[in-house]
């Protein structure tokens, strides 16, 4: 069984959007009791790696999911139970 931590990043250059983002994702993780670690991700280094191409931006285990938009709290429990 795979024990490694699992990681949702949040990526922006730290705009309100992109704070926004990260406030849903960390709700939905806490709420939720899920098991991932919240990281913002602000470097364009990281951003460039994923081919992330509009912001906010999040990515689970490197892995993007939602570009562009801020999700939905819905939307957002539902891609990640679907992982």
């Amino acid at each position: 069984m795979d024990t490694a931590p699992r990681k949702i990043e949040v990526l922006g250059p730290g705009c309100t959007r992109c704070k926004e983002t990260f406030r849903v994702v960390s709700h939905v993780v806490e709420t939720e009791r899920l098991p991932f670690t919240v990281e913002k991700v602000e470097g364009m280094e990281r951003m460039i790696e994923l081919g992330l191409l509009a912001t906010p931006g999040v990515a689970v285990d490197g892995k993007v999911i939602f570009s562009g938009r801020i999700p939905k709290a819905e939307e957002l429990r539902a891609a990640l139970a679907a992982l």
